[in-house]
């Protein structure tokens, strides 16, 4: 595994990707030759997601509660091409309602309403992706848990002064909070077990948005684009003659990348610890929690997933910030066409076999003293 880390993070080319070379030959060159030319006027390195619109693009965006939802396409497309744009974004507007936002008529707060007191009818679409959610968590031995909301409320990072829970507290939670605890019979009735229990599906609603977004775009004619949900990106197919690329955001300074992302028809989704923080003592307090413990992961920084499936990419990339680089590579290498890559607390980015054909990453970043900015 070590020699295969090496492999992997060292700068490499796409040749194989393209089908020009094999693998274990490829050049940075061609990875190189890939990247769109960058303009007089555009700086050296662009905020993280945020890739510089080109003059043959078009994109339209909007803001769903404060996430921004984009979609771009090469060239300007038809009137048809931008109706289709504005159903795609407001069909990503409709997952995040449904999904992501606590109302009273979302579902997933009438699941949590309802926590070790009745079952709850779902449609079929909540229910499969909450059963997607349960094969995960044990696919990954907990290391991602949609229960791990059960420990949400102990944790108010915007409330000042901010204090932590007692190990008390995260005890107490954690006794009620694992997927064990929650039944779902034919994806349209779902039980949570526990009274006090609770489930999101915060950050995989944001992947299943981009998914049903691009089969809206495939629906009406278009085959290359490239979506965006907060920081979740899908893309498909070209830009002109070069493939969509999405830039890997440097954990420590959000107005500039690390590296750079070629996804073919793949989602990118980065779980980082700045995504939402306090600084206490020396210390960072952030919101990717353990759900087998109830307090923030240790060890790891920022992690990047990779999958066809968004959803899927979504619930990896908060497993393999969990699990760390050595654990979390030898599980995800039993996972079908899923990569990922991890910078630890060290700087030291360590990525799976497949990362190589997908990514021009370094073998390490600068995040500073632990705990730092």
């Amino acid at each position: 595994m070590t020699a295969q880390l090496a492999h992997a993070t060292a700068i490499l080319g796409l040749g194989c990707l393209l089908g020009l070379a094999p693998c274990a030959h490829a050049q940075p060159v061609a990875l190189a030759a890939q990247r769109p030319a960058a303009k007089s006027n555009e700086p050296a390195s662009v905020r993280p997601l945020d890739v510089p619109l080109e003059a043959e693009q078009f994109e339209e965006s909007r803001s769903v509660h404060g996430i921004r939802c984009a979609v771009r396409i090469h060239g300007q497309g038809t009137p048809g091409h931008r109706a289709a744009i504005g159903k795609a974004l407001a069909e990503i507007e409709r997952v995040l309602r449904d999904l992501v936002f606590a109302t009273r008529t979302n579902q997933i707060h009438s699941i949590n309403a309802n926590a070790d007191r009745d079952e709850v009818v779902v449609d079929g679409e909540t229910g499969a992706l909450l059963q997607h959610a349960i094969d995960v968590c044990r696919r990954t031995g907990g290391a991602y848990d949609p229960t791990v909301a059960t420990f949400d409320y102990l944790w108010n990072f915007a409330h000042r002064p901010f204090v932590a829970p007692l190990p008390a507290e995260l005890q107490t939670r954690k006794a009620i909070a694992g997927c064990k605890h929650m039944v779902i019979k034919h994806n349209t009735v779902v039980r949570l077990l526990q009274r006090g229990m609770r489930v999101t599906l915060r950050h995989v609603a944001k992947g299943y948005a981009l998914d049903r977004a691009a089969q809206l775009l495939r629906e009406h004619g278009l085959q290359d684009f490239r979506v965006q949900v907060d920081r979740h990106v899908y893309v498909q197919g070209r830009t002109g003659t070069r493939h969509w690329y999405a830039v890997a955001p440097h954990p420590r300074d959000p107005d500039h990348a690390m590296g750079q992302l070629y996804l073919g028809s793949h989602a990118a989704v980065t779980r980082s610890d700045t995504d939402a923080f306090v600084l206490k003592a020396g210390r960072r307090y952030h919101d990717v929690l353990d759900p087998r413990s109830g307090a923030p992961a240790s060890g790891v920084v920022q992690a990047t997933v990779i999958a066809a499936d968004p959803s899927l990419a979504a619930m990896w990339a908060e497993a393999l910030f969990v699990l760390g680089a050595k654990a979390g590579m030898a599980l995800m290498a039993k996972e079908r066409n899923v990569e990922g890559f991890v910078v630890d607390a060290t700087g030291r980015v360590a990525a799976s076999k497949g990362m190589a054909d997908l990514a021009r990453l370094p073998l390490r970043v600068d995040v500073g003293e632990a705990g730092g900015p």
